[in-house]
């Protein structure tokens, strides 16, 4: 049973990978792998002008995305240009190719003239990876790296790849630490699957770290009526795309991420993006959790937070306590829910409203 291979774009041409993939589509190999290898088939069919993938599904139901293979391209070739990668690094692949961060890092080696990496997607990919493997190019869901903190083997191997790109959800406080620490090139990425991935990037370690994203070459970004993002890519075939992301516009360039409009919550007639409080229990709470809401009859929405865990320690809730009475006084939230497991997407992302049905345990954390 494979858990690596390797496919070489440095040194083979299309016309060779073309027949290797035709090739291998007909063997009894698993899943994971018939799907780069079916994927590669029809990028390299002069035929097949379109490709399709679905959305994630975390602020709704999944839908159908359509991009041109050129537009793929040029995104691939932005990305290459911004993170200076050079034909014959090796890249990891070890995100699904039915999505689309899985299938631009198979057209980033394509386009990029890389060596890629190929292992089996899951929550532990550092443990498919022998030690003596040098990967230049790596991207990974955080779920995938908080494995960097639990391993000491893990933590050494990330600490040796060259450039690392990270997104799908926000990163918690003890990755960001020992993220800091790593001598690779570690980014957090903004993007979506109507971008053909990201669209900009963010260095989080180093010596001068990035305070916001820098949009990728040829992407250009404004804000509407409602601070939201709106990007204009013609070359990823979006000449305007209206976001429903929330940013601070630094400059032409350049955006903080505040949150998701559709996040919003309208307590008591306030409006409060519940993104800048979680932000704010950051070192605070280590287990996974996000600010909600459920209805309440005075104030129509009653903030409450979310916490993947079975039980909370008396510490625990005097220090959750002790954070929210440093926020304004409506930006408290009155209950903390617990919750064995949050509902997730495929590459990590929280359901919130998902999640919230799966309630065992609520704590007055207010009087």
């Amino acid at each position: 049973m494979s858990r690596l291979f390797e496919i070489d774009f440095f040194s083979m041409s299309s016309e060779s990978v073309a027949q290797l993939a035709g090739k291998k589509i007909h063997e009894d190999v698993e899943d994971w792998e018939k799907q780069i290898w079916q994927f590669i088939v029809d990028w390299l069919n002069p035929d097949i002008n379109t490709l399709q993938v679905f959305t994630s599904g975390s602020t709704g139901a999944p839908k159908a995305i359509t991009h041109t293979k050129l537009a793929m391209i040029n995104s691939a070739a932005a990305t290459c240009t911004a993170l200076q990668l050079e034909p014959g690094y090796n890249a990891l692949l070890c995100l699904p190719v039915s999505k689309i961060a899985g299938m631009m890092m198979v057209v980033r080696s394509i386009y990029g003239k890389m060596k890629l990496v190929c292992i089996r997607p899951s929550s532990t990919p550092f443990n498919s990876l022998p030690d003596e493997l040098k990967i230049d190019f790596a991207a990974f869901t955080p779920m995938q790296f908080y494995e960097v903190i639990a391993s000491r083997s893990s933590y050494n191997k990330a600490n040796e790849m060259g450039k690392i790109i990270l997104g799908g959800e926000d990163l918690r406080l003890e990755s960001i630490h020992f993220i800091r620490e790593l001598k690779s090139e570690v980014y957090t990425t903004f993007g979506m699957t109507e971008t053909i991935s990201h669209i900009a990037l963010k260095r989080i370690n180093g010596d001068n770290p990035d305070a916001n994203f820098k949009v990728l070459p040829g992407i250009y970004v404004s804000v509407d009526d409602r601070s939201c993002l709106v990007v204009e890519a013609p070359s990823l075939g979006q000449p305007r795309l209206v976001t429903n992301d929330v940013v601070n516009l630094i400059k032409e360039n350049e955006f903080q991420w505040q949150g998701r409009v559709d996040n919003v919550i309208n307590s008591g007639g306030v409006k409060i993006q519940p993104e800048e409080i979680e932000r704010h229990l950051l070192g605070v709470l280590y287990s996974p959790y996000f600010v909600g809401s459920i209805p309440d009859a005075l104030t129509g929405e009653k903030l409450i937070l979310a916490i993947e865990k079975q039980a909370l320690t008396d510490a625990e809730k005097g220090e959750l306590t002790a954070a929210f009475n440093k926020l304004e006084k409506l930006h408290r939230p009155k209950q903390a829910l617990l919750i064995p497991q949050f509902v997730r997407t495929e590459n990590g992302k929280i359901k919130r409203k998902e999640s919230l049905l799966s309630v065992s345990q609520a704590i007055d954390l207010q009087a």
